[in-house]
């Protein structure tokens, strides 16, 4: 059987890196350090964006050597994309430096062969002018004047002082020819020459050495001294004409060809930090590399990196006009890297780790299903390449990698190549199929998260502790430290993942011997967990495992103290009970809306939650709700056979389901709430991931509590009055259906006055149109329509306030729109069957439509409306068949009051007028 080792190009156990993952734009000086720069150009994966990016710098520097000015680089990508390692081995493949001891450069990297000839280019272009150099440095945030700032960065790469002073110093005396001179002078003394560069004003060394190599400059240390105070002043600030002449000093010094100027590669890394949010920064930035173009034209190159593309940051978006070649690295260079560097295969061992890998795919393609980082069909193609870490588990740590980020960029990957040789290195000697285990993550990060206080120490001693040397043990420990992870990574909005901290998922995160199987310890893993929320190490909540820590076990203790009090409180219970019942009802009913008849005309119904029978004398439906802890599917039921056929009552009643289940869950969520509202906000990182974890309870209890109240509600029953069952397949469907039916009793008389023209009826009566009525189809009298009669019948011979017949008539039992009460009214008062006034003064129709006397005040408590004591007579004899000649109504006396007589009868009530014998 393979080991892991056998598949791996290099050997992770007997390599290391030497950088732990991190370039520095630095120059080496000691062995380890020239070690680790020859690593980093080893490591480099010339490939992706870094060939592309690298083949457009030096594409675009040749095309403009011999110009007035070259165009500037902007290389951008997230927080360890690889940014300073690219640019750093752009630093030395461009003076292909020397190594001690032997080596170059370009020797030590495996470069494309369109690569390889542009630096051979660079070299034969660099002959021609004053060499080749470069200097480089990281910026970083912090304050500073940009041109000391940039000029420091030179300094220190042409092996001079940083400090402005000391190196005009070094520079002048290189100059002078004495350089050498001074320093042996002052070497032989046993003092370091650079240390006493930097003490240039009170260094008695340095001002003898000069003393002696330079006696123009005085005669005494004291005078020496003084002029160098005068000439080399300590200066904070510096013009960009002192800048740019500065600046041709140092690249004069590392010419190789005397009047020429070496191509020389400015690389400032994190030049975006270094700017902020300043916009002078960014001004005195563009000035700068400007002038510096205007200046050297085309031998000075400016390389800059940010972790912003220039065109998506407002203050680096001015700089697009000098930067213009902009470089940009993605998630998928680093995974090249980290593939090419630390999980490298030999080509012929590939055929059996691949064959090993299918006979485990099962295994593989269950592990956290569900999630956003799950497998996925496009695995396949990189499931050799990722060997022994899982895609699922590397997505895994990529997550978490960047939810430990404190800086708060935007992922923070560049430690994978560390994490993923230690991996590598972890799982060497086991046999081939075994994997890396998704825990491995935290012990690599335990001890940056202690730094940061994103592991609180307690909880890391929590987890520590519970590795006793036992296998189980062991395990214990494992699962706590996944657990901390899982619940670090967001729960909301894109960048959740859907990874939950249960029973399953930690299995698939821990299995390694996927020729074995998880089997084994799917069937281990629940009982650890149970037994570690039994000893409060853990709790249980929202269907997923947390830790607790001692400030959470008082939370979790006072929540226990409260939910046994809530518990034996029958009478809270029960008006908890009403409240999410009322809740629930009222919410599955929201949305209801109702209108009868061709006119549409609204209908309202209310929820009632009462023991005493709601009333309906408002013309509003009550829908009853009584529930099965209070009274019984028997006695609802029978109240609705008594209420009769013809009660519009609706009748609901919900059902004593999962009772004990129920009470459960009314007294966990007043208990969870109350703990998190008795206690102030905590300040301390304990106290406040104790309150989350509270707030995640009440947010689970909520739920939980939600989906029982959800299943009495949807097992409710609904009867109308009578005791007819309503089924129409949901509780709303079914109250739907009951309030419909419901309409049809309440308003039985509703039928008559629904009409859509009423509306027109009253506009074209208050204009005195006698035949107003037309718009609802009508052509006879209009004392004559049904609606007219019953109004008249209701105003009587005493008469009614307009309010109290609309009142009347919009109510129960007739339920008309308003429209038809007023158009039948205004329709009577024009054919002069009813009268009206106000303040003792008649009011015609027409007063009413040219505004004498308004709309709202005829239908109002301000206008008294009567019928019409004196009907015309002479029409009415007419109506009769009668001939009536003027001046001759008398004689037709007894007929008239007959036929009045009648008319009342019709009309269903008694005479309107007080009637005596025809002989009277």
């Amino acid at each position: 059987m393979l080991k892991n080792r056998d598949v791996f190009y290099t050997d992770p156990t007997t390599t290391r890196i030497p950088n732990d993952g991190v370039a520095k734009v630095v120059e080496p000086q000691t062995p380890d350090q020239w070690e680790v720069l020859r690593y980093e150009l080893q490591s480099f994966v010339c490939k992706g964006e870094y060939e592309r990016g690298m083949e457009r710098i030096l594409a675009t520097f040749l095309e403009n050597v011999g110009k007035t000015s070259q165009p500037s680089v902007w290389v951008s990508g997230f927080y360890g994309s690889g940014k300073s390692h690219f640019v750093r081995v752009l630093e030395y493949l461009w003076r292909d430096t020397e190594f001690p001891g032997g080596g170059l450069a370009r020797d030590y990297t495996d470069l494309p062969p369109e690569i390889k000839p542009m630096l051979q280019e660079l070299t034969i272009q660099g002959r021609r002018h004053g060499g080749l150099w470069s200097a480089a440095g990281t910026l970083g945030a912090g304050t500073g004047n940009i041109r000391l700032t940039l000029l420091s960065i030179l300094f220190n790469s042409a092996g001079l002082p940083t400090g402005y002073a000391p190196a005009k110093l070094a520079i002048w005396l290189k100059q002078e020819g004495v350089y050498e001179a001074v320093k042996s002078s002052i070497e032989s003394q046993g003092k370091d020459f650079k240390r006493e560069l930097l003490n240039l004003y009170v260094s008695p060394y340095l001002s003898q050495a000069l003393l002696d190599s330079m006696s123009h400059l005085g005669s005494t240390q004291l005078e020496v001294r003084n002029t160098l105070k005068a000439q080399f002043p300590n200066s904070t600030d510096i013009s960009e004409e002192e800048f740019l002449d500065t600046m041709r000093q140092v690249l004069e010094l590392q010419s190789t060809t005397p009047g020429k100027l070496p191509l020389t590669l400015l690389i400032f890394d994190e030049l975006q930090q270094f700017i902020g949010d300043t916009s002078d920064r960014t001004r005195d930035v563009q000035m700068l590399v400007e002038a510096c173009s205007s200046r050297f034209g085309g031998t000075v190159l400016f390389v800059a990196t940010g972790q912003a593309a220039l065109q998506s940051n407002p203050l680096l978006n001015k700089l697009q006009g000098r930067f213009t070649v902009q470089i940009m690295l993605s998630d998928s260079d680093v995974e090249r890297v980290v593939r090419e560097v630390a999980l490298r295969k030999k080509p012929d061992k590939l055929a059996e780790l691949e064959a090993v890998l299918d006979t485990v795919s099962g295994e593989i393609d269950r592990h956290l299903a569900g999630t956003k980082i799950a497998p996925n069909p496009a695995d396949k193609s990189i499931l050799g390449a990722d060997y022994p870490l899982l895609p699922s588990r590397r997505r895994f740590w990529e997550r978490v990698l960047r939810e430990v980020d404190t800086a708060g960029t935007e992922g923070q990957l560049r430690t994978q190549l560390r994490v993923v040789h230690e991996a590598a290195r972890d799982s060497a000697l086991k046999d081939l199929g075994t994997v890396v285990a998704g825990d491995m993550i935290f012990w690599q990060l335990k001890g940056y998260m202690l730094q940061k206080n994103i592991l609180l120490r307690e909880v890391d001693e929590l987890i520590v502790r519970l590795d006793d040397g036992t296998a189980e043990g062991r395990l214990r420990s494992r699962l706590c430290g996944l657990i901390f992870l899982i619940n670090k990574l967001p729960t909301g909005g894109v960048a959740a993942t859907g990874l939950r901290a249960t029973a399953n998922s930690l299995a698939d995160l821990l299995v390694e011997d996927l020729r074995a199987g998880s089997d084994d310890l799917r069937r281990q893993i629940p009982d650890l967990l149970q037994g570690l929320v039994d000893d409060s190490t853990l709790m249980y909540l929202s269907g997923e495992y947390r830790l607790q820590t001692r400030e959470s076990q008082d939370w979790e203790q006072d929540f226990k103290t409260r939910l046994q009090k809530i518990q034996s409180d029958d009478s809270k219970i029960a008006a908890d009970r009403a409240v999410e019942f009322r809740g629930a009802l009222n919410t599955a009913l929201r949305n209801m809306n109702f209108t009868q008849g061709s006119s549409k005309t609204p209908r309202k119904f209310e929820t009632v939650f009462s023991s005493e029978r709601p009333s309906f004398e408002n013309g509003v439906i009550p829908v009853w709700v009584r529930d099965e802890w209070n009274v019984s599917e028997k006695a609802v039921l029978e109240e609705a056979r008594e209420a009769g056929v013809d009660s519009p009552l609706v009748f609901v009643f919900l059902p004593r389901n999962d009772n004990n289940t129920l009470r459960t869950a009314l007294a966990r969520y007043a208990a969870a709430s109350e703990s998190l509202a008795s206690r102030p906000s905590p300040n301390t990182p304990e106290g406040l991931e104790a309150r989350n974890a509270m707030l995640s309870r009440i947010d689970y209890e909520r739920q939980q509590l939600n989906n029982l109240v959800a299943h009495s509600v949807s097992s409710a029953r609904v009867y109308m009055g009578g005791g007819t069952p309503v089924d129409e397949g949901s509780l709303a469907a079914s109250v739907k259906k009951a309030i419909e039916d419901g309409l049809t009793r309440l308003f039985p008389e509703f039928r008559m006055a629904d009409h859509t023209g009423w509306s027109t009826v009253a506009t074209r009566a208050r204009q005195g149109a006698v035949d107003a009525l037309s718009a609802v189809s009508w052509t006879q009298d209009a004392d004559k329509h049904p609606v007219c009669q019953k109004i008249r019948l209701f105003i009587g011979a005493t008469g009614k306030k307009g309010s109290d017949i609309r009142k009347h008539f919009t109510g129960v039992r007739y339920g008309w729109p308003q429209d038809a009460v007023d158009g039948a009214l205004f329709a009577l008062l024009a054919g002069s069957y009813i009268r009206a006034s106000k303040n003792s003064q008649p009011v015609t129709a027409k007063q009413i439509d040219q505004g004498q006397v308004g709309v709202t005040d005829f239908i109002s408590e301000g206008v008294s409306i009567t019928v019409t004591e004196r009907l015309g007579v002479r029409k009415l004899l007419n109506d009769m068949g009668e001939n009536c000649k003027p001046n001759e109504e008398a004689d037709y006396l007894p007929k008239m009051l007959q036929r009045l007589i009648d008319l009342a009868k019709e009309a269903g009530g008694d005479p309107p007028l007080p009637v005596r014998p025809a002989t009277t």
